[in-house]
């Protein structure tokens, strides 16, 4: 447990701050999920099309990628406790636009305004938590903060799906909204006397650490990793049902079981990145490349998949904390927009991902090529895969 700020000049409980970043985290990520979960229902509500209505999932990472660093550099002298306030009040009228939003267009817009701070905020968590501790405990708390993603995933999606259905999807993003604005209002109690002032340094300083090589270094792995992940898990129902034989009915258990590893390998990937960063990171890497190996030899079985999805989410998101520890430390003068440009390149490598995907299927391959390389008889197998895979890529978001 992180007991004690690092600067004690400031009366600062680091183990209540980040756990309001951890719920503030939580919340966005559940959000930008939450689309896919109540897909139908706002195709239906507002009179398009699923493919129309999807396109607010793509709308949301393009958003991430684009708007999130022109943020981040807009935003470098802005002092940090009123830009948390500035950041979340976006996110939270973005959702209640969203909540009432009459028709697509309107959603679309309010979409954007939700998605502008995604990046920004999540960075600004980052960079706020590891100023908190020691360095020694500086992964550890990444995987805390990071732990909010894994939890959106596992919890938020199915408990805002759970609501939508009851109350109406208008309800879900209205709740978020005020959940959102609760941990706001606790974050910044609990961060004001240890968040700085501003970022030192002008955007001319900030743009120059990516001409550092540790930087892109840090920045690639997460692209080449992520993209890695996501060739399998964007097509993971066809893949368990088509391949392995898995009932669709049980598609979700598994799904909730690739949550659980990934909870656990973000933990774990913290706890040794403090021990050993570069080790750590390293092995990491090659337990995906691994795991991906193995599900591609023994992926047909059944119950050997149904295990595995665990392994592959504990190796998949082992990775994140000492990726974004070493990027943190490489970018020292510019850690928040260095964060920011890696948490859109993981947007980024998870549409790469999808789309690598999408041309090995559409080409004529089986499923089982994803985390590996085989193809079947004909087209036909590939062109099932890619159209059963929609529903999970509108889960990926």
């Amino acid at each position: 447990m992180v007991t004690e700020t690092r600067n004690t000049s400031h009366a600062v409980n680091a183990n209540a701050a980040i756990v309001w970043m951890l719920l503030a985290v939580f919340g966005v990520g559940t959000i930008e999920y939450l689309v896919a979960g109540v897909l139908p229902d706002i195709s239906s509500d507002v009179g398009v099309g699923n493919s129309t209505a999807g396109l607010l999932i793509t709308i949301y990472a393009v958003t991430v990628v684009i708007g999130g660093p022109l943020l981040t550099i807009a935003t470098t002298r802005v002092p940090r406790t009123p830009l948390i306030a500035a950041l979340m009040a976006l996110f939270i009228v973005g959702n209640i636009g969203t909540a009432l939003a009459p028709n697509f267009a309107t959603l679309v817009i309010f979409r954007v305004i939700t998605a502008l701070p995604h990046a920004t905020f999540f960075a600004l968590c980052l960079v706020l938590a590891t100023s908190l501790v020691e360095p020694e405990l500086q992964g550890r708390v990444i995987a805390r903060v990071t732990l909010g993603l894994n939890l959106a995933t596992v919890l938020g999606v199915p408990l805002g799906t759970l609501i939508g259905s009851q109350l109406g999807w208008r309800w879900s993003f209205a709740i978020v909204a005020l959940f959102q604005l609760i941990v706001t209002v606790a974050l910044i109690a609990s961060t004001r006397r240890a968040a700085p002032s501003h970022q030192t340094g002008s955007v001319t300083s900030e743009l120059s650490v990516f001409t550092r090589g540790p930087v892109l270094w840090a920045i690639g792995l997460t692209a080449l990793s992520q993209a890695a992940l996501f060739v399998v898990f964007t097509y993971i129902a066809p893949y368990l049902t088509d391949h392995a034989g898995i009932s669709a009915s049980t598609v979700t258990i598994v799904l909730f079981v690739f949550g659980v590893g990934s909870v656990v390998g973000n933990q774990l990937g913290g706890y040794f990145a403090d021990k050993a960063l570069d080790t750590t990171l390293y092995t990491a890497l090659t337990a995906l490349a691994g795991a991906l190996v193995v599900l591609f030899l023994f992926g047909g079985t059944a119950w050997f998949a149904f295990a595995w999805m665990f392994v592959l989410g504990a190796a998949g998101f082992s990775i994140i904390p000492p990726l974004a520890s070493k990027l943190i430390g490489a970018a020292s003068e510019a850690p928040h927009l260095a964060a920011t440009v890696n948490i859109a390149g993981f947007q980024l490598a998870n549409a790469a991902g999808a789309w690598i995907g999408s041309i090995a299927l559409s080409g004529g391959s089986s499923v089982s090529v994803l985390p590996g390389h085989r193809r079947c008889s004909g087209r036909r197998c590939g062109g099932i895969a890619v159209r059963q895979s929609s529903r999970v890529q509108d889960a990926r978001g």
